[in-house]
């Protein structure tokens, strides 16, 4: 089981407009007015140039794999080369492999870097530097909806799923406060905000020991790859007419987990209206079966699959009040960002609450067709690692090995029951959950 460490941390420091443009002259040779975009944590900028055009620059926290590598090379993505961040190796993973997935392209600095470290390489100001180019369009969030724009969403995170399931790098081995594997994990950052109201409070407890009696020990099981994580609104892009996803957004929360994970966060971002338990969740639930019907289409969902998505809709709506509330109490200067759909989601926490999972589980199978599609497999297999250990080996759907064969398994029916602990039909062996001395808290 992975541990977050959540204790009191400053924010980092902000890095100026200025700055990002003395960088984008002094190591990428672009001469641009850089201009802040609103970001959790990472300081980002839109740099426009003198010729009307755009690219984007990303300044983050060095994670394991290219700390203390000073200048970061290109590397080759997808082998966990040490000096090529996990971003960056995505990007450059789905460059080669998934060209059609719209996604930004990796700008080479003056040297021919991939990235760049900026600062001290141990120091707190140090910061891994990438430009990349400036993909056009509309937020997704600020496009009127539709059912076919929302199976859209499905389609295209099936497409990045795919392009994703050959890849691994050492630093996706890692956790976060947004990692719905450990959402229970939330509690000392639950205590920490006594301003909630006493009933929210509890709601939100009741929750996370839900995750931890029931949803926890069915993840067990689960096999996983690099996935997303994050695939919402703020980091998609719509087409011109509002019908498409024409980009995708940030990869900086990506690690290693479940589909159903991505597919949870996805569809719970496209919830409609509040609605009484006594409707069965109807109004609440229907746009964002679109979601799951699109994914499906393109990537076969298992059977297990749809009622870990159901609770991990809920993980991820007390995840959201929860993290953003503590994020906003952190860095006040941020707050406005960071809490401004918590309303909504405190709204949709109850709702999703009001309605019998197992009504939840019944429409995820409508939508996704799973009582014809059963056992349908998915394109590639995928596997188990017969010796557990920080991942080394290319190819292995969320393989940990570092020696043994990757093996397929199978995926016994697991039941999630309105409360308890979960039963599964048979039992089977882990694929390779990472023990903790391989982890890496995130922030």
């Amino acid at each position: 089981m992975r541990r977050i460490t959540m204790g009191h941390m400053p924010a980092a420091p902000r890095m100026s407009e200025v700055r990002a443009s003395e960088i984008a002259r002094e190591l990428y040779g672009v001469t641009a007015v850089a201009a802040r975009l609103a970001s959790e944590h990472d300081d980002t900028f839109r740099l426009s140039l003198g010729d009307g055009t755009s690219r984007f620059l990303r300044a983050s926290a060095p994670d394991v794999a290219t700390a203390g590598t000073g200048q970061a090379g290109t590397g080759q993505a997808g082998t966990g080369a040490a000096g090529t961040s996990l971003l960056t190796a995505i990007l450059l993973h789905l460059a080669r492999t998934a060209p059609s997935l719209p996604v930004q392209r990796v700008i080479p600095s003056l040297s021919g870097a991939a990235e760049v470290v900026v600062g001290e390489v141990a120091g707190a100001d140090a910061r891994l530097v990438r430009m990349t180019t400036f993909l056009p369009g509309r937020l997704l969030r600020d496009v009127p909806s539709s059912a076919g724009l929302r199976r859209d969403i499905g389609a295209t995170l099936a497409r990045l799923s795919l392009a994703l399931r050959d890849f691994t790098h050492p630093a996706a081995h890692r956790t976060h406060r947004w990692d719905l594997q450990n959402t229970s994990q939330l509690r000392p950052l639950l205590d920490e905000l006594p301003g909630l109201a006493h009933g929210l409070r509890g709601r939100l407890a009741a929750a996370l020991d839900r995750f931890e009696t029931v949803v926890r020990p069915a993840l067990t099981d689960v096999p996983v790859q690099v996935i997303h994580t994050d695939f919402h609104g703020d980091n998609l892009l719509a087409s011109d007419d509002g019908s498409a996803v024409r980009g995708v957004l940030d990869f900086g929360d990506s690690l290693i987990g479940p589909v159903a994970q991505d597919v949870a966060v996805a569809t719970c971002y496209q919830l409609g209206a509040d609605s009484a338990a006594s409707d069965g969740g109807a109004d609440l639930l229907a746009p964002a079966l679109d979601v799951v019907a699109g994914y499906h289409a393109a990537d076969p969902l298992r059977p297990a699959d749809l009622p870990l998505i159901a609770e991990l809709i809920a993980a991820r709506l007390a995840t959201r009040i929860i993290v953003s509330q503590w994020n906003a109490a952190r860095e006040p200067a941020n707050s406005a960002y960071l809490l401004r759909r918590t309303p909504q989601a405190i709204a949709q926490f109850d709702a999703v609450r009001a309605i019998p999972r197992e009504a939840v589980i019944g429409r995820l199978r409508t939508a996704a067709g799973a009582s014809s599609a059963a056992g349908t497999p998915r394109s590639a297999a995928r596997t188990a690692c017969s010796t557990p250990g920080p991942c080394t080996s290319p190819g292995a759907r969320a393989c940990t090995c570092t020696t043994g064969t990757a093996t397929p398994i199978s995926t016994p029916t697991t039941t999630f029951p309105p409360s308890g602990t979960a039963t599964r039909a048979s039992p089977r062996r882990s694929p390779a959950r990472r023990p903790p001395s391989t982890c890496t808290p995130g922030t």
